[in-house]
């Protein structure tokens, strides 16, 4: 119970965390012309491109996915992460089924629902708007991966360069491919980036929990 209230607690402060900017951005420029959960691309998806684009996708996202990025982590490294209280995920090490529903609230609220509003939903839209798609979707990835450089930081984790360099290519290749999906893909919802994004968290927390 402590865990599935830790991760609410988390859940609600990332939510105001994530959504605090592109709210005031939308009350002062945008509330008149329309209502804030279309202005940030919270509503049905719908298919734009053809179905091989998105097999295409499928394909990338799924390459991505299996790339095992640890292989080139130094193992002093490796073990510092595993045996750290700070990584978030380490919340849940050895719990086995105790570990799911605390893990899908804060896979899919604190980091699903709350990262999209914020990078895909505001910060993509905003620069596709200005730069084009193809300029907003990366720029937007850049500045996902350097939150995770941010994040690191801010938790004290000593990792060394080398980490932050794999941090931010791993981070910032899955922020392009989730906003590639929304923008390219379906008709700018943010809800296929939700659940992906969601879906690779919880099963990287049960591979943690049932390790």
């Amino acid at each position: 119970m402590q865990l599935i209230g830790s991760s609410i607690a988390t859940s609600v402060v990332n939510l105001i965390v994530f959504s605090l900017i592109p709210f005031v951005w939308w009350v002062f420029r945008h509330r008149k012309e329309t209502g804030f959960f279309s202005w940030i691309g919270f509503y049905r998806p719908k298919l734009k491109s053809g179905w091989p684009v998105l097999i295409l996708f499928a394909l990338a996202y799924w390459f991505f996915y299996n790339f095992d990025y640890t292989r080139l982590i130094n193992p002093e490294t490796l073990a510092y992460l595993e045996n750290s209280e700070k990584v978030s995920a380490n919340a849940f090490a050895g719990l086995g089924a105790a570990a799911i529903l605390p893990a899908l609230i804060q896979n899919f609220i604190a980091n699903g629902v709350a990262e999209e509003i914020l990078y895909r939903g505001f910060l993509c839209k905003r620069f596709c708007g200005k730069l084009g798609k193809t300029k907003g979707i990366v720029l937007q990835a850049v500045l996902f991966g350097l939150m995770h450089n941010a994040l690191l930081l801010l938790a004290g984790l000593h990792v060394g360069l080398w980490y932050h360099t794999l941090m931010f290519l791993f981070t910032g290749a899955g922020a392009l491919l989730l906003g590639w999906l929304n923008e390219k893909i379906y008709n700018g919802s943010i809800i296929p980036g939700i659940l992906l994004h969601g879906a690779g968290n919880f099963i990287s927390s049960m591979l943690v929990a049932f390790g």
